[in-house]
């Protein structure tokens, strides 16, 4: 049975993602143009990749390097994996690196499933039907599996994060102005407002705060419905203009940060 999906995010440096979950479907002898980031989930795959037969379990990654050929097919019934492809010139952009000298070890084990875990939250974040700020937050996905990759298995010297306050006040500032005038907020967008990569935005946000730039216009969503709330704006609306999907994601986030549902905020 096969259930596959193919994601193309041409708004984010053509990088694409792969779902693949099939047990009879083979792939021809074949290179990708660019980097090719896996991680075996379920099952059992299997190639014919620099001169060797290999089977990969769960746990195991699939790191290739650009014009490496190789084969692909379901090793033990149904093989479900990940699949990320990123050109170089994305891979440079999104990190910030000069020096990207790819991946020695094809096949390694997944120390402590991270990359798994991230591939995985990116997928959800790709597919999930209510995911406020989708571009921000597939962004901020796309960058952790990417320096989970470089920075482990590829050799990366990713810059160390530093302390940014005047960058990270800017940020919190641009935010909270975004979120007011319901404008739509990017990874990309944000961190060249504040004069930074992206890939280091992030890390020097999360050190800073321990929030992700998603984090902190989450939180800034909340407190603009609640604003409006408090002055009387029906729920359904408040969420819609705060920038929610609808009311039960306000509600479920409302919860997350006050603890209690939009309707038991009362007003004195």
């Amino acid at each position: 049975m096969q259930r596959n999906r193919y994601h193309h995010l041409g708004w984010l440096h053509g990088i694409e993602l792969f779902e693949a979950a099939f047990s009879t479907q083979t792939f021809a002898r074949h290179a990708h143009e660019g980097f090719a980031i896996g991680a075996i989930a379920e099952g059992a795959g299997g190639y014919l990749c620099r001169g060797e037969s290999m089977v990969l379990p769960a746990g195991s990654l699939s790191l290739m390097n650009p014009e490496e050929p190789h084969t692909g097919y379901a090793a033990s019934g149904q093989v479900r994996y990940n699949m990320l492809y990123a050109s170089e010139a994305a891979v440079r952009a999104m990190l910030g690196l000069r020096d990207l000298r790819g991946f020695g070890d094809i096949a390694p084990r997944d120390r402590g499933l991270g990359l798994t875990r991230a591939l995985a939250r990116l997928a959800l974040c790709l597919t999930a039907p209510q995911v406020t700020d989708r571009r921000l937050v597939t962004g901020e996905a796309v960058h952790a599996v990417l320096a989970q990759a470089f920075g482990h298995y590829g050799r990366a010297d990713l810059r160390q994060p530093g302390r940014e306050p005047a960058a990270i006040r800017a940020l919190l500032e641009q935010i909270e102005a975004g979120v007011a005038a319901g404008a739509a907020l990017g990874l990309t967008e944000l961190a060249a407002a504040v004069g930074l990569t992206p890939s280091y935005l992030i890390r020097a946000t999360t050190r800073a705060t321990g929030l992700t730039p998603h984090g902190h216009v989450l939180r800034a969503r909340v407190a603009q419905a609640r604003r409006l709330l408090l002055d009387g704006t029906p729920a359904a609306e408040a969420a819609i203009a705060a920038g929610f999907c609808d009311q039960a994601h306000l509600i479920r986030q409302f919860r997350r940060h006050y603890g209690v549902t939009p309707g038991a905020l009362i007003r004195h």
